[in-house]
């Protein structure tokens, strides 16, 4: 072999070294470069196929999939059934890893693929057995609804088999996909229930612990069902609760709570982390929005009011904003079985067959949460002679007594012990010898199902009305029109029929007085049908004022200014109303909730400043230029807007915390400041009861101006220059891909840049630092071609796809985009399986 001392005389030859480490370079690189040649390869083997054809076992038969410059497919198909194959086929290829986090965050098997980060997010959502409940679901689907889903399941199925090697997330996480199966699509129902009205009743901890805390004439005024910005579609007005006086609450005298046998007091499940509940305010240079909570807009305009003579729909669901989006666009086509044509156009969610809000084009419907209570907790007696059994109706019953294993990533098992009674999962203690229980739709036989599959087929709004009430969803506000012009409102989704109490706080059902008795029935179910002319509007706010809509459970309802905008803004629009017409209400980010805010800190501003340092009073001085010159919206350049937010919050705070702290004394951390305590704070503020003030100050007058002064240092820490606290440096928004909050130095790849964007919470054009529309829409059924779409990110789940940010710009400028897809760029036909 030769060496270096290849002259035999001891010494190293430079050229000879020099030799050798460049065949060592050389090999090293070439090394290197085939791995990377490799992993490139792997990568785009990965992609989603786009031309060609592929074959697929089942269809009846050929499929067309065009896509068009956005990577908007549309489906040909022959049939429903082929065109849930091909959709579940499309998923796949483009959204497996989401799907897949979906129905694991669903059953609580996270922790498979992340490890012991997400074992107690597992194991929260593992007490209720989902996976179980959802294969027991999938026994009670109608047969349609049973075929669809299982097409659907062999589409997604097939279309990951024929990527050329798995998502590229699975080689980051050294993991295998697994097979999608017909319950993860009941799974990925779940999680919706999950990200949209939680599993925790913590709507009845909550209003058990005010109760405790206060007497009731006090807490009807300090957490009210009605604001003065209420803007309810039935024009409903409720009376706003007095002030009360110093015989009732006096913040002066010593904190004595009211007595309660709620079980409040002990120990009880872990809440909501206070994190998520609070406010905004200047903090880090940005705007934290992690109490934004999902909600949503829509509005409609009846027929008689359209251009287009058919009602019009306008819906922008709210929720985290990531990359990829939540939603999926798709067009179908098929034909049914007396020959007539279809076409389903709208937005999908990867990992279920059916479309959530689009248009039939005799139909056309949209969704805001609808913060109705859907679940309760019950308060149960444990056998004082046995631990082991809890009285039910009838007599004593043993607990089951379950364990939940599951695999931890690196190989670990995890096992968790859980209680289960004939009414759901104990979560938590509730003094000697009781027990918290929560009963929750999900957990029950109908509560949740594939009932939207029936609205593709409904064809007035007569018949979406009948079909809302039975799907088995998150609880939704529904907005639909048809083409004839109706337009309507309605709740869609379970609800439960409660007999012997009202849901608001923790109960007894023991005895068998109280009970669940089945689901509400269409014709018990709240709905409004809209007059010739008019319009409707629904934004997470108190819908309408009659006593069957009040006795859901609308507490957590939003305050009401964002629906009012929204309403103001709909009846100033001239008929004949357009879909362009209306799409200019998602661009309306006026701070009209604020404006009496904005004055009230330029009269505050005019006042001497606390802290007699001269900085402080300098940037006292300057604050009141840019409050005076706030421009009155949540613009990006506005100094003045942030401000004035966080003079609000600061001063709801002030306010409200004797109340908190009353309430933390009972128990801590279930109450929170909220936005529905602007109506009783205005209403102190205006009045100013000596024994409603904050003992923490002399007056009201010093309240006001420390909240001032607070908000005026912490922009200080933020921007040394108060010209640079706009509202764009603090509503910057972020779209990040799961696994780039996991793997930082994966962001540049992964994740979108962020963005400093218009909007805010109260106002129609909703907009936080990860929160806000993730999807807009406009379409008159019948008139699909004028109808407008945007989404946030784009249609594929691959960083290296050209659709993974298409159409992205023109959400961030909220321009219009076409509802229906645009000409073929690609075709892929699907193929039957040769026998």
């Amino acid at each position: 072999m030769m060496t270096l001392d290849e002259y035999g005389d001891g010494q190293v030859h430079p050229g000879r070294l020099g030799r050798w480490l460049r065949v060592g370079l050389l090999g090293g690189m070439t090394l290197v470069g085939c791995a990377l040649f490799i992993g490139w390869y792997l990568l785009n083997a990965s992609l989603a196929t786009l031309d060609g054809t592929a074959s697929m076992a089942g269809l009846s038969a050929p499929v067309l999939v065009e896509r068009d410059s956005l990577g908007v497919p549309l489906i040909r198909a022959s049939n429903r059934l082929d065109a849930a194959r091909a959709m579940g086929f499309v998923h796949a290829q483009e959204r497996y890893f989401q799907m897949d986090l979906m129905r694991r965050r669903g059953a609580g098997e996270l922790s498979a693929l992340f490890g012991s980060a997400t074992v107690n997010l597992d194991e929260s959502i593992r007490r209720h057995g989902l996976r179980g409940v959802a294969i027991a679901s999938l026994r009670q689907l109608p047969a349609n609804q049973q075929a669809l889903l299982t097409a659907y399941t062999a589409g997604v199925n097939a279309g990951l088999a024929s990527l050329g090697a798995r998502p590229p997330e699975y080689f980051l996480l050294r993991s295998e996909p697994e097979p999608w199966r017909p319950e993860d699509s009941v799974l990925v129902g779940f999680a919706m229930f999950l990200t949209l009205q939680g599993d925790g009743g913590a709507m009845d901890f909550r209003r058990a612990t005010i109760l405790g805390a206060l007497p009731p004439a006090a807490a009807e005024f300090f957490f009210p069902l009605a604001s003065e910005w209420d803007a309810a579609i039935d024009d409903s007005v409720l009376p706003p609760a007095p002030v009360p006086g110093p015989d009732l609450l006096n913040f002066a005298a010593p904190n004595k709570p009211v007595a309660t046998d709620s079980g409040v007091g002990a120990a009880g499940i872990e809440l909501l982390p206070r994190a998520w509940r609070e406010r905004m305010r200047f903090r880090g240079g940005s705007a934290e929005d992690d109490h934004l909570v999902p909600g949503s807009n829509s509005w409609g305009v009846h027929g008689a009011a359209s251009a287009t003579g058919g009602a019009i729909i306008c819906n922008d669901m709210h929720l985290d904003l990531g990359i990829p989006n939540v939603w999926f666009r798709v067009c179908l086509e098929w034909t049914e079985a007396g020959g007539r044509n279809r076409r389903l156009v709208g937005a999908s969610l990867a990992g279920v067959p059916t479309m959530v809000v689009g248009s039939n084009g005799d139909i056309a419907w949209g969704f805001t949460n609808a913060t109705i209570d859907n679940a309760d907790v019950v308060e149960i007696e444990v056998d004082p002679k046995s631990p082991l059994r809890y009285r039910a109706p009838g007599g004593w019953r043993k607990f089951d007594d379950v364990i939940e294993t599951f695999i931890v990533r690196g190989g670990s098992v995890h096992r968790q012990r859980f209680q289960r009674t004939i009414w759901g999962p104990v979560i938590g203690d509730a003094g000697p010898g009781r027990k918290h229980v929560l009963l929750w739709t999900p957990q029950l036989s109908g509560g949740t199902d594939l009932g939207l599959l029936d609205m593709e087929s409904a064809a007035s709004v007569s018949e979406a009305l009948a079909l809302a009430p039975r799907c088995g969803v998150p609880v939704q506000n529904l907005l639909v029109g048809d083409r004839s012009g109706e337009l309507a409102y309605t709740l869609m989704g379970r609800l439960p029929k409660r007999v012997g109490f009202d849901g608001s706080v923790p109960v007894a059902f023991g005895d068998g007085k109280a009970l669940w008795d089945g689901w509400l029935s269409p014709e018990e179910t709240p709905k409004f049908l809209a007059p010739a002319g008019s319009r409707l509007w629904t934004a997470n706010n108190r819908v309408l004022g009659t006593s069957g809509y009040m006795a859901l459970g609308t507490r957590d309802t939003d305050v009401g200014a964002r629906a009012r905008q929204i309403r103001d803004d709909l009846r100033a629009l001239p008929a004949p109303v357009s879909e362009k017409d209306l799409m200019s209400i998602y661009r309306d980010d006026r701070a009209v909730f604020l404006e009496r805010w904005q004055k009230l800190m330029l009269r505050v501003l005019a006042g001497p400043c606390p802290d007699s340092s001269s900085t402080a009073a300098a940037r006292w001085l300057e604050a009141r230029g840019w409050v005076e010159n706030w421009g009155g919206r949540a613009a990006t350049n506005s100094v003045g807007y942030p401000l004035v937010r966080a003079f609000r919050y600061r001063t709801l705070e002030h306010v409200v915390a004797p109340v908190i702290a009353r309430c933390d004394s009972i128990r801590k951390g279930a109450v929170y400041v909220e936005d529905r305590h602007e109506a009783p704070v205005w209403a102190i503020l205006e009045a100013r009861p000596a024994h409603l003030l904050n003992p923490r100050f002399p007056t009201y007058d010093a309240l006001l101006a420390d909240a001032a002064q607070a908000i005026l240092e912490e922009a200080g820490k933020a921007h040394p220059r108060l010209a640079d606290a706009t509202w764009g440096a603090s509503n910057l928004v972020y779209f990040e891909h799961p696994l780039a909050l996991a793997v930082p130095k994966l962001r540049r790849w992964l994740s979108l840049d962020p963005a400093p964007l218009p909007g805010d919470n109260g106002m129609p054009r909703v907009q936080g630092t990860g929160f806000g529309a993730s999807e807009r829409m406009v379409v008159s059924p019948g008139h699909e071609e004028s109808g407008i779409f945007q989404m946030p990110g784009g249609q594929s789940g691959h960083f290296l796809s050209p659709y993974y940010r298409a159409g992205h710009e023109a959400w961030l400028r909220v321009e219009p985009s076409p509802l229906l897809p645009g000409p073929a760029q690609h075709r892929l036909v699907l193929q039957p399986e040769a026998p």
